[in-house]
């Protein structure tokens, strides 16, 4: 689906059409799953992080500038929300890691190719990998979810390819 039928469905729940948000579900939740599963990799806590973005969308919908890019925009916000539960349960390790020790243990098998390519890069070259490679994201795109610049984006998606072709 492109970018201007995505935001006439936006348009349509806006308006009160409440079955248009399935659409908008369908349309966007790989691109919400993996943008916080590339911080967060504890499957339970990711669905309850997903529900939350979905939550803040709903209410902030009427923020969202149309003819932008809704997929990059949507992502921010799924980042912002893992980035907020990671902090909150890092000082919850800091007081209990016993019971908090599965919070960091991945449910993906560690012996899926992307997997290990991605268990080779450091946070910010993982998270323009699969923005780029899996998500289809434009760099321009990555460097606004990510706040970061756009030579850097290029600089740091390259790096990690070689790491990728050196190791792999």
């Amino acid at each position: 689906m492109n970018a201007r039928e995505l935001d006439s469905y936006i348009d349509l729940y806006i308006a009160g059409q409440e079955d248009a948000f399935d659409v908008i579900y369908y349309e966007t939740q790989k691109t919400v799953y993996l943008s916080i599963y590339n911080i967060i990799k504890d499957k339970s806590l990711i669905e309850d992080i997903m529900q939350d973005t979905y939550i803040k969308v709903i209410n902030s919908l009427e923020y969202y500038r149309r003819g932008t890019n809704f997929h990059a925009w949507i992502a921010t916000i799924a980042r912002n929300q893992a980035i907020n539960v990671y902090n909150k349960r890092k000082k919850e390790l800091l007081i209990d890691p016993i019971d908090n020790i599965a919070f960091f243990e991945s449910p993906v098998e560690k012996n899926s190719l992307l997997e290990k390519a991605l268990g080779i890069l450091d946070g910010l070259e993982k998270d323009i990998i699969v923005y780029h490679i899996v998500l289809n994201f434009k760099f321009k795109d990555i460097a606004d979810i990510l706040e970061i610049p756009l030579s850097t984006v290029f600089y740091m998606y390259k790096k990690a390819l070689s790491k990728i072709k050196k190791e792999v």
